[in-house]
């Protein structure tokens, strides 16, 4: 009788069958081993019970005596990096359509230029650009000029763009696949911002880019962002940040097992818009591609918060191998914003602190 070899992983004392590990893609360790992760197989688990077979007794640890242990995951390094990298984002952001708006202040004879003047100048135009933002649709990018989009439908397009031209990249040059996914275990931090750029499949990048165009005009063109170009960059950019952070998490507790495998994609961003997008139109109908029937986006949100939840506690029995921890930040990032009025607890402050920085450098 052939004896039934096992793997152990040493710290929790789990024993996996023998070839279990074959299970994993081998795209994990193929990125793992060429990030220099800390993966180890260590002899100091503890000995397994033997079953007799005549005189002889037959152990996993003396037919494999080796053991898989899960590399460790930092917690504080990546989540002052992420706060600090969407902090940056936030000011930049602010500090860029301060700049735009002042220089155009000035063109008009409006009187001085103050913060309050120079933001009701803004909110003006944003009212007024609203309603054709919320219409935006990918076909205008074509039939449209440049000049003639606003700086949100600006910002759709380049969002767009350059998720397509990272998808083509990878696809020309493998090896660049590696600057754009996220393996915990990995000590890279930059990942955590790169990887919302990058794409498993041509499928996986459909969708993406669908929901992108579905939600993002109307995100846009909604009381939160008043048609405001940098105000949905610096959203979308930090939002996936948390996504990625929490991803991240993830493997930490309780997906351990996923702290190896590389993740990647912009659907954490994706659902923070969603959930912006639920929360500002509640009474709008969304569905679901393929099946009929429709929820109001109140109801949808609600359960598509139960779902990610599901997924990322409890699984769905590897139906679905989903970054689900990914999904469920974004969308409690995008339902907190709204919620919270991040517009004016978080993007107006930050727009005014922009501006009297610049005000005493005199860069305005």
């Amino acid at each position: 009788m052939k004896p039934n070899k096992t793997i152990g992983i040493a710290k929790k004392g789990i024993r996996l069958p023998y070839g279990a590990l074959n299970l994993i893609p081998t795209t994990m360790f193929r990125s793992l081993f060429l990030r220099n992760a800390t993966c180890r197989l260590v002899k100091s688990a503890p000995r397994a019970r033997g079953r007799a077979l005549g005189k002889h007794s037959y152990s996993s640890q003396q037919h494999n005596p080796y053991y898989f242990t899960l590399p460790p995951v930092r917690a504080l390094g990546p989540t002052l990096w992420v706060f600090t990298a969407a902090g940056t984002i936030y000011l930049s952001c602010a500090a860029y359509e301060v700049y735009q708006d002042v220089q155009e202040f000035k063109k008009r004879p409006l009187g001085d230029v103050t913060y309050n003047n120079v933001d009701d100048v803004r909110t003006n135009k944003g009212v007024r650009q609203s309603a054709a933002t919320t219409g935006f649709s990918p076909i205008d990018i074509f039939t449209t000029p440049w000049s003639g989009l606003n700086s949100a439908e600006k910002m759709l397009a380049i969002i767009g763009g350059l998720n397509i031209g990272v998808f083509g990249a990878c696809r020309f040059s493998p090896s660049a696949t590696l600057l754009f996914e996220h393996i915990p275990a990995n000590t890279r931090n930059f990942t955590l911002f790169s990887s919302m750029f990058g794409h498993a499949g041509f499928l996986h990048l459909f969708f993406n880019m669908y929901g992108l165009s579905m939600f993002g005009p109307q995100v846009a063109g909604s009381p939160t962002f008043e048609s405001s170009g940098s105000h949905l960059t610096a959203f979308y950019l930090s939002s996936g940040l948390m996504a990625s952070l929490a991803y991240h998490f993830g493997t930490i507790w309780p997906n351990k097992t996923h702290r190896i495998s590389p993740g990647l994609g912009a659907s954490g961003a994706i659902m923070a818009l969603l959930g912006a997008w639920a929360m500002n139109y509640p009474h709008q109908h969304i569905g679901i591609m393929f099946v009929p029937g429709s929820l109001p986006a109140e109801e949808a949100l609600l359960v598509l918060l139960a779902f990610e939840t599901w997924g990322t506690f409890i699984g769905f029995g590897g139906l679905l191998r989903w970054a689900h921890a990914a999904h469920l930040g974004g969308l409690l990032v995008g339902v907190g914003y709204v919620q919270f009025d991040g517009k004016n607890r978080v993007w107006q402050p930050t727009r005014k602190f922009a501006f009297n920085q610049m005000r005493r450098l005199n860069l305005i």
